[in-house]
């Protein structure tokens, strides 16, 4: 269920990045007319926690040495950012230092 409306969705297997990073296309149901629609929902390695109600994305690139989240919840069948954190690694601190998201 990947809009949170009860009823079942599925998705299909996209592609596979550098690392653990994947996507997929979400296809949700239409309660009115019981068929499916793709959604517009994309991202890198999404999660859907159906307690929350929100969806989450972690994006790593470059050996592990840059990650984006972000949280999205859905309003209207729409993916809509509500928290993005982005972390390089600094050589200097030897460890994450949050950065601006580009």
């Amino acid at each position: 269920d990947y809009n949170f409306d009860g009823i079942e969705d599925f998705s299909v297997f996209e592609a596979s990045y550098a690392g653990p990073n994947t996507s997929s296309i979400y296809i949700l149901r239409d309660p009115n007319s019981n068929r499916y629609i793709k959604s517009n929902f994309s991202g890198t390695s999404l999660e859907f926690d159906n307690e929350s109600k929100l969806i989450y994305e972690h994006n790593q690139c470059c050996a592990g040495r840059s990650h984006r989240n972000a949280t999205y919840k859905v309003v209207n069948n729409e993916m809509v950012l509500i928290e993005e954190e982005c972390l390089d690694y600094d050589e200097k601190q030897k460890d994450f230092i949050e950065v601006e998201c580009e």
